[in-house]
């Protein structure tokens, strides 16, 4: 094993965790932002939306760049930078169109580091004998802990500190891109000539049960939408505290976490497809309670579905891909999934604006039917499987 450069894999934890430190403060409070900048629940849902539809059209184009860069860092510092310097005059500006169009670049261009930090992670697990999980979970951690941070510090200041605190999520992105390893240029050499030839996915696409695992993922995916996007507004009209929701939006991706500390072992005996059942199950649930869980504990309660309506539905997810989908073919299967979801969750947020604008929290329900969708996908006859080794056998 090639020893790996100083510090290699606590410097890829602290980009995940800079990363997320974006995350755990927009997720919770750029909508409540974006509403207090004057803009409608409809102009909303199109600024929630747009950097999914723009992510999913330059990602091929920003995992370009980082395989061309001159090292994977300097591709991360760029994207970190671009979506600082985009996002600064977001805070500045006025009206819907502004706003939409530099919060829409800021935040797809920063989401361009993922590919090329998950290529330097990836390299640490290959040729330095890392511990993936080890490195992304500080990600979490800081999700975690930041909107717990944010939550008490708005909650303390009001409405005028998310500017700042919005754009200090970015700088500390950018300062922490600063301090990423650079992979020895013999080691980067020897990754991209081990790269595997792009593959067909027409293949996948002829696997009935892959179809199945993908229809019914990405639109329990979707049904979040509402939730992502006006989840924090609600709980302020409820009259929950900042540090309140804060406690809310870290609880569910406890749960996330702790779901996915049993998907390397419990989970494995349980068919990926009951595994996106449970998810869509937990979904109709989820959605259906949502507007009377009117107090802080019936809120909690909820929130720890979390840990079913996403974080067993991509367990399950890339379970069945294991199972069903040849090696060589892993990385198609895993850009049709990302394409597939992202689409689904870019249109159900821009219908959570009117559904939210029209219904106010009766539009939480209305994202049950993502589940019932999966529910009636997963209950379809099943096809024979085919074995990705052995083609032709049944699975």
């Amino acid at each position: 094993m090639v020893a790996a450069p100083l510090y290699f894999g606590p410097r890829i934890s602290l980009f995940y965790a800079g990363y997320f430190f974006i995350g755990g403060l927009m997720t919770p409070f750029f909508p409540v932002w974006l509403h207090l900048r004057g803009l409608t629940p409809e102009q909303i849902g199109v600024c929630l939306a747009l950097p999914l539809a723009a992510r999913l059209l330059f990602m091929p184009l920003g995992s370009a760049f980082a395989d061309r860069a001159p090292n994977r860092r300097f591709a991360v510092i760029i994207f970190a930078l671009l979506g600082l310097l985009f996002f600064i005059p977001a805070t500045m500006v006025g009206g819907y169109w502004p706003i939409l169009i530099l919060t829409g670049i800021a935040t797809a261009t920063v989401g361009l580091t993922m590919p090329a930090i998950d290529a330097l992670a990836l390299t640490g697990v290959r040729r330095f004998g890392l511990d993936y999980g080890k490195m992304r979970v500080w990600g979490s951690i800081s999700f975690i802990v930041v909107s717990l941070a944010g939550g008490v510090v708005f909650g303390h200041f009001g409405p005028g500190v998310l500017s700042p605190m919005l754009i200090g999520g970015y700088v500390v992105a950018a300062l922490s891109a600063f301090l990423l390893p650079v992979t020895p240029p013999d080691i980067r050499a020897a990754d991209d000539a081990a790269k595997p030839e792009a593959v067909s996915a027409r293949s996948i696409l002829t696997s009935r049960s892959f179809l199945v695992v993908i229809a019914s993922s990405a639109v329990i995916t979707a049904t979040h939408a509402v939730f992502y996007s006006f989840g924090t507004i609600q709980w302020e009209k409820l009259g929950f505290s900042g540090a309140e929701i804060g406690v809310l939006w870290s609880s569910g991706v406890v749960a996330e976490i702790g779901m996915f500390a049993l998907s390397g072992r419990a989970l494995r005996k349980i068919a990926p497809e009951r595994l996106i059942l449970l998810g869509a199950i937990a979904a109709i649930v989820r959605w259906s309670l949502f507007p009377l869980a009117t107090g802080i504990w019936f809120s909690l309660a909820l929130q720890m579905l979390h840990a079913l309506t996403f974080a067993a539905v991509y367990a399950g997810m890339q379970l069945a891909i294991a199972r069903d989908v040849p090696e060589e073919m892993t990385a198609s299967a895993q850009g049709i999934w990302q394409t597939t979801s992202g689409l689904a969750l870019a249109l159900a947020t821009l219908l959570a604006g009117p559904l939210y604008g029209h219904l106010g929290a009766a539009a939480f329900p209305v994202m049950t039917i993502g589940g019932v969708i999966a529910v009636i996908v997963l209950m379809l006859p099943k096809a024979r499987r085919v074995s990705p080794t052995t083609p032709g056998t049944a699975g």
